[in-house]
């Protein structure tokens, strides 16, 4: 058989949906060619077809048995079961989506990071910057912490949960310290860490108290009124794999601070001594 013969309305619809899927001309004749023979053909008769030149049998041939719809067996061509090759071709599809659906997130994600401020800037006459800088990660929060610190001339206010970042910042806290900068810190007190974590604040001469609720999803550190960083959990730590966060921001703003502040100060009214 040649694959210039004719071919039923059936295999004409499965060579036309084969295409469709983006196998060629060359590709779609061999299968066809080898899915009637259960015992398959030699190679050398598949690369002797007529009208096709040999390199080009060979090349298809190689695809084919790359994408999986031929396999080779004692130098013979075997046409594999269309279910399988199907579902593979169908994965590798549904993969190829996903990064270009990716790429387009990320590209439309960027491009409303750029329009939208300028969107709200003609509208509100206000940059949204000078209300929150975004941070890019928390290390970068953590940074910026350690830098309103050593800002700070009078008070800090540090919103935490278990203040894992303490050692980060402990340097800084102490230089502070030493201008007589008066801190307050709101953290949990629920594991042997935080308890020795706590204690070697208060010997630092830190006033420590535990909140009185049982989570809270924001955490922050204002210094003197003047410089905020903080951050929002979306879900609460510990409940999944990895607890998922909004992007850490940093303030000036007074409107934005005097949120944290009064929020801080009811808390700290109803937290537990240390």
């Amino acid at each position: 058989m040649s694959p210039d013969q004719s071919l039923s309305t059936a295999d004409s619809e499965a060579r036309r949906a084969m295409k469709e899927l983006g196998f060629t001309e060359s590709e779609c004749s061999i299968y066809f060619e080898l899915l009637g023979k259960p015992q398959g053909e030699a190679i050398e008769t598949i690369l002797a077809w007529p009208k096709t030149s040999s390199g080009r049998n060979e090349d298809a041939i190689k695809s084919l048995v790359d994408k999986g719809l031929v396999r080779i067996s004692s130098n013979r061509l075997e046409a594999s079961q269309p279910k399988h090759f199907v579902s593979r071709i169908q994965e590798e599809k549904r993969v190829e989506l996903g990064r270009q659906i990716e790429a387009v997130n990320v590209t439309a994600s960027h491009l409303v990071s750029v329009l939208e401020p300028r969107y709200w800037e003609a509208r509100l006459g206000i940059k949204p910057e000078d209300l929150l800088e975004p941070l890019p990660t928390l290390e970068r929060m953590e940074l910026q912490t350690v830098k309103i610190i050593a800002n700070a001339s009078r008070e800090v206010l540090i919103s935490a949960e278990t203040f894992g970042w303490f050692d980060k910042v402990r340097e800084e806290l102490d230089r502070s310290l030493e201008r007589s900068v008066k801190y307050r810190v709101l953290m949990s007190l629920k594991s042997k860490d935080t308890a020795e974590r706590a204690g070697e604040l208060r010997r630092m001469g830190i006033e420590v108290r535990q909140p009185g609720e049982d989570w809270y999803p924001v955490r922050g550190t204002l210094g003197d009124d003047r410089e905020l960083v903080f951050l929002i959990w979306a879900e609460r730590e510990g409940q999944g794999e990895h607890a998922k966060f909004f992007r850490p921001h940093y303030s000036k703003n007074p409107g934005m601070i005097r949120v944290f502040a009064d929020a801080f100060e009811r808390r700290w009214a109803t937290a537990t001594k240390t």
